[in-house]
C-alpha cells in the first residue's frame, strides 16, 4: 500500500479537527478557521491552505474565515485510521 502524501494526512486531520469542533452541532455548522487552526496547532495561513485543499476535494466549504464540512468530509472524518 503506498504511503499517504503529506497533503492527504493534513486534509484528513483538518476534517477530523473540524468535526471535533462541530461535534453536537447540526451537520454543516460553520466554525471560524482560526478555531480549527488552534486545534491543529498550526497557523491561520497554513490552516487556510489546508482548508482550500479540502474544498478542492469536496470535503469542506470555505467562506471568508469560516469553514464547514460537506457530507463527504463528515464521512472522511468519521472513518477509523
Amino acid at each position: 500500500m503506498p504511503a499517504k502524501r503529506r497533503t492527504d494526512v493534513q486534509a484528513l486531520a483538518f476534517c477530523r479537527a473540524l468535526a471535533a469542533e462541530t461535534e453536537g452541532m447540526l451537520p454543516g455548522s460553520w466554525r471560524m478557521l482560526d478555531t480549527v487552526a488552534r486545534r491543529l496547532g498550526i497557523g491561520f495561513f497554513e490552516a487556510e491552505k489546508v482548508a482550500k485543499d479540502c474544498v478542492r476535494r469536496g470535503w469542506a466549504q470555505l467562506e471568508a474565515d469560516s469553514v464547514r464540512l460537506e457530507d463527504e468530509g463528515r464521512t472522511i472524518a468519521a472513518r477509523r485510521q
